[in-house]
């Protein structure tokens, strides 16, 4: 499994995530986002300020995410319950459906796919600043969970 970890700058115009592989001080990715909209739109870029990547939309309820290619090509969209007792989502890359749930106290998730196998799983660290660990299955783009991590950050952890 890859593992990463995402950090959430304090003080900064905008969300700001740092993505960092776990054995490494290296910035993979930097993820900003637009201020003054009411919709989230964060754009992930290589390394500290190299070229987009990626970039992941909200709508206003933060129940869908869609995340695209620079060019604006869908490449995966995370669904949140409007309604839910428990913090869940599902992700669909392609044909393929992941279904996540959170732990009791929704820190942890674990998203598996169809046949019940976990495919990654992102822990929030109890800190000041938010910061997750991601863990996931070779097979999956690294980019697109380290994007779902951040709209999970975006939905249920940061403040409205």
């Amino acid at each position: 499994m890859k593992t990463f970890t995402i950090t959430q700058k304090i003080l900064s115009i905008g969300a700001t995530y740092l993505v960092k592989a776990i054995e490494s001080d290296d910035i993979i990715n930097t993820i900003k986002g637009k201020i003054l909209t009411l919709t989230p739109k964060l754009e992930m870029r290589q390394g500290k300020e190299g070229d987009i990547v990626k970039v992941i939309k909200g709508n206003i309820f933060k129940t869908k995410f869609t995340i695209e290619s620079p060019e604006g090509n869908e490449e995966a969209t995370i669904a949140f319950p409007f309604i839910a007792l428990f913090k869940k989502f599902t992700l669909t890359i392609g044909s393929t459906i992941y279904n996540a749930k959170g732990s009791i106290a929704a820190w942890n998730f674990t998203c598996t796919d169809e046949s019940g196998q976990t495919m990654f799983t992102i822990s929030k660290e109890f800190a000041f600043r938010d910061k997750f660990t991601v863990s996931l299955e070779e097979s999956l783009p690294a980019e697109i969970i380290i994007l779902v991590a951040v709209a999970v950050d975006q939905k249920f952890f940061t403040q409205r």
